[in-house]
């Protein structure tokens, strides 16, 4: 299953997000190669064995090849695709990076709050997903609940059309109590559970 027709903006939406990815990647995968390509242009002088060639050349855009991979999540590509299923479990989990503030030292971090699923899909197999927990998200997701991801879409949807618990934007993840057609977080359409039945899956 595919985002639905109507809300284009936001197949443009995971469409960009993907492009990116693949724009990154390519720019990252250049700046190595001229890097190479400038460092032997400007040591020409140097012996073989000082200069990227051969084998040493081989390993270096290996190397830039499989950092790209890690650093982009390239593998996303092919695995982020439309997951439904069960709610099997729903928790929190906790994240770090180094803090970003200028007059912080090195060993201050900022923390971040997630949120943890596990879907169980109509195979039988399970899926985790965990992404940047949001206010109201203890309302929505719950155990036993019936929910969507769409491929390119960062936050899972009920399949519930009554929607008990409020709504959520899959591209922000805003929680809305009452259904708009529009999030009022970042503009983009928020789903409508009415177009997420059980036969369009």
């Amino acid at each position: 299953m595919h985002i639905p027709q109507k809300y284009r903006d936001l197949r443009r939406y995971a469409r960009a997000r993907t492009l990116r990815r693949i724009l990154g990647f390519l720019i990252w995968m250049a700046v190595w190669i001229g890097s190479v390509v400038s460092y032997n242009l400007n040591h020409q002088t140097y012996p073989a064995h000082r200069r990227f060639v051969g084998w040493r050349l081989a390993l270096v855009l290996a190397v830039a090849l499989l950092s790209g991979v890690v650093v982009f999540r390239l593998w996303k590509l092919f695995s982020d695709r439309t997951l439904w299923g069960v709610i099997e479990r729903s928790g929190l989990s906790r994240s770090y990076t180094v803090s970003n503030d200028p007059g912080a030292s090195r060993t201050d971090y900022e923390f971040r709050l997630n949120t943890a699923l596990v879907i169980r899909r109509e195979n039988g197999r399970t899926k985790r997903l965990r992404f940047e927990q949001k206010e109201g998200f203890y309302h929505y997701y719950r155990e036993g609940h019936r929910v969507v991801r769409f491929g390119g879409l960062p936050y899972p949807l009920l399949l519930d059309a009554n929607a008990p618990h409020g709504y959520v934007c899959s591209a922000c993840g805003a929680w809305q109590k009452d259904y708009v057609p529009q999030c009022a977080g970042c503009g983009y359409s928020l789903i409508d559970p009415k177009d997420l039945t059980d036969t369009s899956l």
